[in-house]
């Protein structure tokens, strides 16, 4: 009797025991193997994220020197035929000066490289012979000419952007300069210092060679660069994604994007290990979610062993009484055993089925916005592939809410993110079934219209245009949005030219007004 009662306690410790191992072993793979997925989808949208802030401070670079070229050129063409008139070069450089923020003084210099006027700030230079290599530059190629930065002997650090002067004939004059001074608050500053990307990633503004004219953390560099970046790295592309390693060594996920004025290259990196400490925070959190349902899920099994044994030591019990006239009935009720063994199957199921359930809604709270429940940057770029397969032509929409700050410093935060929830659920009364919705970050969203035409988009974008400015938001008055449209043929065209162009139009809306819509 012994020897049964023995074997019975040992295979109840055995099928404890595997069911154990088998449950600890599903559990480490699930783990493993979601890790392993999430860590590749978090690279990806990371790489993707960082070639999208990039290409939006390239994009603001260009217009910031778009619109300074063409100041520049237009004050240019008026001296033509007044480059004699001392008077009228002062005057007219003294308007530019005064007119444009950008701009720290303005030179008027003829074909021998001598200042013949200068705005009233820069008077003492009126006379001098430049010898600077923007000066040589522009006087050999008598064309526009944007220089790399370089030091004054006032200390500080410019740039000089420049147009010729030109005759009613065509006869070269000499050239007028503007200079931007990056020491002080420029707008360039303003754009490359913007941190609302995240808080350890590292803004580089590389030449054409690859020498570093911007460290975010030292600013703009003198014409000695501080540090390499290799171009060979980035290929012939305009803009795009990839590992590479910064200044200080550290293995990176870097975007890029070209501006197309400068010929400069915004390179945005953050180490690549901050994004798996991330992912490590967060499936720490779906263990800790999970730890409860895991511990019930190993009482169950020690319930359910217990009961597995208990047929078996039955059985053993009933072999010396093989010749009773119960035994028959007795060994078919014992044969109820199996099913025990299917509520085991049944109990771990539903163990692995709640791990699930908890991953995926850990999944979709990290691809949702949490204030304004629509698509985050990360939600978006997963699912816009599915729309770029299935559409065959696609709308977009731009928009974000004009003078946020102003929102925010005269209300408070709280209101501010009452505005942008209101504004969210606008949004999505607006929208149709199907549209991809997102708040791409602070008071920016984003809508894709799949099927829409330009003209569908345009109507929904005015429409949403009007009942924001009607509506009444809490605690804020005189709330509107500027919106930016195009639309695009998937196949065709490239999204991210698509999203290209809708911010384009965003800023051109800001910049005539705001409160409005502009279609490119």
């Amino acid at each position: 009797m012994r020897q049964h009662r023995r074997f019975a306690f040992d295979l109840k410790r055995l099928i404890l025991l595997l069911a154990l191992v088998s449950t600890v072993i599903t559990l480490l793979t699930s783990y493993l193997a979601i890790f392993q997925v999430e860590k590749k989808l978090l690279i990806e949208s990371s790489l993707r994220a960082s070639q999208s802030y990039a290409t939006r401070l390239s994009l603001t670079a260009d217009l910031f020197f778009n619109a300074a070229q063409k100041q520049v050129a237009y004050s240019a063409d008026l001296l033509g035929d007044e480059f004699d008139n001392i008077d009228a070069l002062t005057e007219e450089a003294d308007r530019l000066h005064v007119q444009s923020k950008r701009f720290s003084s303005v030179l008027v210099v003829d074909k021998t490289g001598v200042v013949r006027a200068t705005s009233r700030n820069s008077a003492e230079m009126v006379g001098l012979k430049l010898v600077s290599d923007a000066n040589t530059a522009a006087l050999l190629t008598q064309n526009p000419v944007l220089s790399s930065p370089f030091r004054t002997a006032q200390d500080s650090h410019i740039m000089v952007l420049s147009s010729p002067i030109r005759n009613a004939r065509g006869g070269y004059l000499g050239y007028l300069a503007t200079e931007i001074d990056l020491s002080k608050s420029s707008i360039i500053d303003t754009l490359i210092n913007a941190r609302n990307y995240r808080k350890d990633a590292y803004i580089y503004v590389i030449d054409r060679e690859g020498d570093v004219l911007y460290r975010d953390a030292s600013g703009w560099v003198e014409s000695v660069p501080q540090g390499h970046v290799n171009k060979a790295l980035l290929g012939d592309r305009e803009q795009g994604y990839l590992r590479m390693e910064n200044l200080q060594g550290e293995a990176s996920l870097a975007g890029f994007a070209t501006m197309e004025v400068a010929g400069w290259t915004v390179l945005v990196l953050h180490p690549a290990r901050a994004d798996v400490v991330l992912l490590y925070n967060v499936m720490m959190q779906v263990l800790l979610y999970t730890l409860p349902i895991v511990i019930l899920v190993f009482i169950c099994i020690w319930l359910l062993t217990r009961y597995i044994s208990m047929p078996l030591r039955q059985l053993a019990s009933r072999a010396d009484t093989m010749d009773s006239e119960d035994v028959s009935q007795e060994i078919e009720q014992i044969n109820a055993w199996y099913y025990e063994s299917s509520k085991l199957k049944t109990v771990m199921l539903q163990g692995i089925r709640l791990l699930h359930q908890r991953i995926e809604k850990l999944s979709t709270e990290a691809h949702t916005d949490p204030m304004t429940g629509l698509l985050n940057r990360r939600g978006f770029y997963e699912l816009v592939d599915k729309q770029l397969t299935e559409a065959s032509r696609i709308a977009v929409i731009t928009l974000d809410i004009d003078h946020f700050k102003k929102i925010n410093d005269t209300y408070g935060h709280d209101v501010g993110d009452v505005v942008i929830t209101q504004l969210a659920r606008l949004i999505l009364d607006s929208s149709r079934e199907g549209d991809l919705l997102c708040r791409m970050g602070g008071e920016e969203f984003l809508l894709l219209l799949p099927g829409a035409s330009v003209t569908q988009a345009i109507q929904l974008a005015e429409r949403l245009r009007r009942q924001v400015e009607s509506h009444h938001f809490e605690g804020a008055e005189n709330v509107t949005i500027s919106l930016g449209v195009t639309h695009f043929y998937p196949g065709r065209d490239n999204i991210d030219g698509a999203l290209k162009a809708a911010d384009k139009a965003l800023y051109q809306a800001k910049n005539e007004g705001r409160n409005r819509v502009i279609n490119l």
